[in-house]
């Protein structure tokens, strides 16, 4: 993440900073990204560079954070105030997200993630049997689910489920037909679940 020296920065020179990160970031791969094109791109020197970050790799964690703050649904919130079926909710924000990072100025760099950098930066996966217990909620057509264990591997699932929906749309699949494929998934899993809890 950036150091105290370039949030210091003013906004306008952050926003400079910034773009050429995501201009370089959404034409290269993490591995192949370079320090002197980011620097020429914003005009900075190559120890301004250094002085707001680690190394490349921080300056990328940076950006995609960045990115993330602007397009990413909280689907928890979604799931908060769904009564019905709670896979809707995950449905819903793949959806969105989808529509959002394909209308936004960070398709192409949300693609250079799930395609290439996602798998150089070997981010840790969440562990939804750390949630909370408040936050384990599941519903299907209306009936509470109450087996946590059961509800944190359907929250895993549907995860990894979403993930490769956008990437697989991001990379050019169809859209449509993607979506139709998690909603058909969504819907054997809430039947397993039922059907488990009876």
């Amino acid at each position: 993440m950036p150091t105290k020296t370039f949030t210091n920065l003013n906004q306008t020179k952050q926003d400079a900073v910034f773009n050429a990160l995501l201009n370089e970031f959404s034409q290269y791969k993490l591995s192949e990204a370079q320090v002197a094109r980011i620097i020429k791109d914003c005009d900075i020197a190559r120890g301004s560079f250094y002085k707001y970050f680690g190394d490349i790799t921080d300056s990328y964690n940076y950006t995609l954070k960045r990115v993330l703050d602007k397009v990413h649904f909280d689907v928890f919130t979604m799931i908060k105030h769904e009564t019905n079926n709670t896979l809707d909710s995950f449905y819903q924000a793949t959806a969105n997200f989808i529509d959002e990072i394909n209308h936004s100025k960070y398709r192409e760099f949300y693609r250079m993630y799930v395609a290439y950098n996602q798998y150089d930066l070997k981010a840790p996966s969440f562990d939804y049997h750390q949630l909370a217990k408040d936050a384990l909620i599941m519903y299907v057509n209306g009936q509470q689910i109450d087996d946590l264990n059961s509800i944190a591997v359907i929250y895993k699932t549907a995860t990894d489920a979403s993930h490769n929906v956008i990437r697989a749309v991001l990379l050019g699949a169809d859209q449509s037909e993607e979506l139709n494929d998690l909603k058909t998934l969504f819907k054997v899993l809430s039947l397993g679940v039922v059907k488990e809890s009876v």
